[in-house]
């Protein structure tokens, strides 16, 4: 299967747009009606450009769940050379979620507390235990414990923790 990407996407909309004008060049349509059309083909072209991210798995920039389980984090740390703001990209699972829910991909701006506690978790999952994680809406919260772009996600500040799966619990045989 060939995976087009962008140009495809283009494409595939420069050609319903040339049809749709040849089809208004040629109708007996009121004018009115030829310019909505082209309005609404145009307006189209910017919603799916903005749309295809989330549909295509980019991590989301949504508040994570209040619970949810740690399967896998990179760290991007902030570049002094290039400027470049650090991100924190998790992927996790909503433990309130049916169980059968797929993991989702967050993106969480970076502090350096959150850094500390996301590379402790890291540690931790590269020796195969579980990580379950737990955030918090704080009211007025602490530069060291809050996500530093805030407003974005609704929120005040979030203080994200980290702490050991519980083992599961099997009936006695």
């Amino acid at each position: 299967m060939m995976i087009l990407g962008w140009g495809g996407l283009t494409v595939a909309f420069v050609v319903v747009a040339a049809l749709l004008l040849t089809l208004n060049i040629h109708s007996r349509w009121p004018w009115w009606l030829k310019a909505a059309a082209i309005l609404l083909t145009s307006w189209l072209y910017i919603v799916t450009y903005l749309s295809w991210p989330a549909l295509i798995g980019w991590p989301t920039r949504d508040p994570l769940p209040e619970r949810f389980r740690l399967l896998a984090i990179h760290i991007q740390e902030p570049s002094k050379l290039t400027g470049a703001e650090g991100r924190i990209y998790l992927w996790a699972t909503d433990m309130n979620a049916p169980t059968d829910s797929p993991p989702r991909s967050y993106d969480v701006p970076y502090s350096a507390a959150l850094h500390q506690r996301m590379a402790e978790a890291g540690t931790k999952l590269r020796k195969n235990i579980p990580q379950l994680g737990e955030t918090e809406t704080l009211p007025g919260g602490r530069p060291d414990q809050e996500i530093k772009d805030a407003a974005h996600y609704g929120q005040k500040s979030v203080k994200i923790e980290f702490f050991d799966m519980p083992d599961p619990l099997f009936p006695e045989k």
